[in-house]
């Protein structure tokens, strides 16, 4: 498998080839695709918001996420119990 860097390079190395018209059109091309990319987030970041809401209650999840950061032996997972947080 190649390297990031080296697809970079390549990429780059035949964007260069092209002439300053194709150029820009690959370039704009890339930019639609970014932007696609995000708008698809977004819709399905709307879509699935609220999803948890009832099921879970955030402020026991919150305490115990924050509480086991605290704790003092880092090299020790501490298991959130499903129940104490509210997840059955």
């Amino acid at each position: 498998m190649l390297s990031v860097e080296v697809v970079n390079d390549e990429i780059i190395s035949e964007l260069k080839e092209l002439s300053e018209e194709s150029r820009k059109a690959v370039l704009e091309y890339i930019e639609c695709l970014k932007d696609k990319s995000k708008d698809k987030t977004i819709k399905l970041l709307k879509k699935t918001s609220g999803g948890w809401k009832g099921l879970v209650d955030a402020e026991k999840l919150k305490f115990a996420i924050y509480s086991n950061r605290l704790t003092n032996n880092k090299t020790h997972f501490e298991r959130i119990d499903s129940l104490k947080i509210g997840l059955l």
